[in-house]
């Protein structure tokens, strides 16, 4: 098994302080485990040295007074190691605990701040799969490997031992462990294969099986549930006779490990009984080399196990380091910088702007100057870029060049808790989690409820809430089934961006969504907010569009000022417009 153990060294014992797998304020007890590890095997030796006291020098001498001493001896190695072996059992599974912890928050940490325009595009079922390699990595980092490798390195000791009290045994075990060696390293090779094909397989399936759970009403329209169970019915086989060959592998690496423990025992029983017969060996001898083989073998098959695991590993690893490595949002605030107050001012200056690295500047030099109080409209084309430019202002992308400055302070330099009191980014689909419309009005607490409840009223939301059954405890699932209508879920997320009282309102086609009491309800809400914040409008409706002052075209990448389309603002009362 030595060259299991030298493959798995470096992930194991030679673990670096950059690793970008271990997190920070993790790490393992490696000394407790490693002097654990060294006790447990060194009381494990007290068995056969007491058969080989027994058989070759007790029961000869009739040592009657030794036998008991003997025996309390060994009760007491017994007991020690079994305390010992529940320590260590502890520190492992305490470790893996906090690993498993640490990792799975920083790793959502990675996803939450991403930068968007540099990541992979990933399909939401294969990134779901992803993030479920916390849990595969963790037995290398919580000890357990660390634990199995410190007991491969006492099989010299164990085979020096068999060698010193019988020689002409020592050839049985090399033998057999050359073999199982040899066979495991190929058993590895192909479960690694094996391994790869599933992870694909499983990919693909996860990334079809969450798409299609979308789109299920669309699906159920088109009465197309039958042409997508055969397409899924094809991805399954796919994904099954995958998973059957990953089983298969397994078993047969285990297998090979229990086959080759009884042929040890079996081969050093057999050849052991030859050599006693011939006066090579004695029988205590025997006896103890039988014992210290089959100890042996108990971390050659821990071993074997770890071995199979670490193929899957190796996957885990990879997947896991993709994640890690996301590209991150430049973020240059630091807690002690001093916090901007409010007013709604913005800058962009020379902004441009891609998707790709190797594509033309989507947004090309975008300046836009606007003071507190101005309200602009901003029209174009389908797909010319006016989403994108509001996802630039709300810090979802960072631009290719240029910068942002919000209220004299760069975009990037503000905390996300400061940002949402300056920028607040009202999207033309609502926004639902899962959980109650107190957890997502007051974004899960971290809007005082206090000011949310404020807000609602001025947004008279608070009526519709209360006529529901569980009022602001209402539990919503964050998907079609909720039983409240699209039109108070658009209501809601605008009131949780709104809570906030930011100074700068991006509203992007918001009003599709609402019904007409929610129509009238933002209407008059942005007809208030006129003049006492700024406001970037982009929507098709007549009256909104009446809101602006300004009035800029997207066209070709660019941000044009039309002036011949400048407003004065004339706010019309609900009761003149045409819905």
């Amino acid at each position: 098994m030595m060259s299991t153990a030298g493959a798995l060294f470096t992930d194991t014992f030679a673990h670096k302080k950059d690793d970008i797998l271990q997190p920070d304020g993790f790490k393992q007890d490696t000394g407790s485990l490693l002097l654990s590890t060294f006790v447990i095997n060194i009381l494990s030796l007290a068995l056969p040295v007491m058969t080989l006291q027994i058989y070759d020098r007790v029961l000869p001498n009739e040592g009657t007074w030794t036998l008991p001493v003997l025996i309390i001896g060994v009760c007491l190695a017994i007991v020690l190691e079994a305390m010992l072996r529940l320590c260590r059992q502890y520190i492992t599974s305490r470790a893996g605990a906090k690993y498993e912890h640490l990792t799975a928050c920083r790793a959502m940490d990675k996803v939450l701040n991403a930068d968007l325009s540099k990541t992979i595009d990933y399909g939401i079922g294969e990134h779901l799969h992803r993030m479920g390699s916390v849990g595969k990595v963790k037995d290398f980092y919580n000890g357990q490997a660390l634990v199995t490798l410190a007991e491969l390195a006492f099989i010299p000791v164990f085979l020096g031992l068999i060698y010193y009290i019988a020689a002409p045994l020592i050839l049985v075990p090399i033998t057999i462990l050359s073999i199982f060696t040899a066979l495991s390293f190929w058993g590895g090779y192909r479960l690694r294969h094996a391994l790869q094909r599933r992870e694909k397989a499983d990919d693909h399936r996860f990334n079809f099986l969450i798409e299609s759970l979308k789109g299920v009403h669309t699906l159920k329209a088109f009465s197309l549930e039958k042409f997508f169970e055969r397409r899924y019915e094809a991805l399954e086989e796919t994904s099954t006779y995958a998973n059957y060959r990953v089983t298969e592998e397994t078993a047969g690496i285990f297998n090979n490990g229990a086959i080759f423990s009884h042929l040890m025992v079996t081969s050093v029983i057999s050849v052991g009984a030859w050599c006693v017969l011939s006066g090579y060996v004695t029988t205590g001898g025997l006896i103890a080399t039988l014992l210290l083989s089959g100890r042996m073998m108990q971390p050659v098959q821990k071993a074997l196990g770890l071995w199979a695991r670490y193929q899957d590993y190796a996957l885990a690893r990879a997947h896991l380091s993709g994640i890690l490595l996301t590209p991150q949002n430049e973020n240059e605030y630091v807690e002690e910088a001093p916090q901007v107050y409010p007013e709604g001012r913005l800058k962009i200056t020379d902004m441009s702007f891609k998707y790709q690295k190797d594509e033309h500047n989507f947004l090309e030099k975008i300046d836009l100057s606007l003071k507190y109080g101005d309200t602009i409209l901003i029209s174009g084309a389908q797909g010319a870029g006016k989403s994108t430019l509001l996802n630039l202002i709300s810090g979802i992308y960072p631009p290719a060049s240029g910068e942002i400055m919000i209220d004299g302070q760069r975009l990037q330099s503000f905390s996300q808790n400061q940002f949402i009191k300056h920028v607040g980014y009202i999207r033309s689909e609502p926004m639902i989690f899962r959980g109650t419309i107190r957890d997502n009005v007051t974004a899960f607490g971290l809007i005082p409820e206090a000011q949310v409840q404020e807000v609602a009223r001025l947004l008279e939301i608070d009526r519709d809430i209360a006529k529901l059954p569980g009022g602001f405890d209402t539990f919503l699932s964050g998907n079609n089934t909720d039983s409240i209508p699209s039109g108070l879920k658009q209501r809601l997320s605008i009131l949780r961006v709104l809570a906030t009282k930011p100074k700068l309102i991006l509203f992007d086609n918001a009003d599709r969504a609402l019904d007409k009491e929610g129509y009238a309800m933002i209407y008059s809400f942005l007809a208030r907010l006129k003049g006492k914040a700024t406001m970037i409008l982009v929507s098709e409706d007549r009256n909104i569009c009446d809101l602006a002052e300004r009035h800029y075209v997207m066209r070709d990448g660019k941000l044009i000022p039309d002036s011949q389309q400048e407003k004065q603002g004339n706010i019309k009362p609900y009761q003149e417009l045409r819905l």
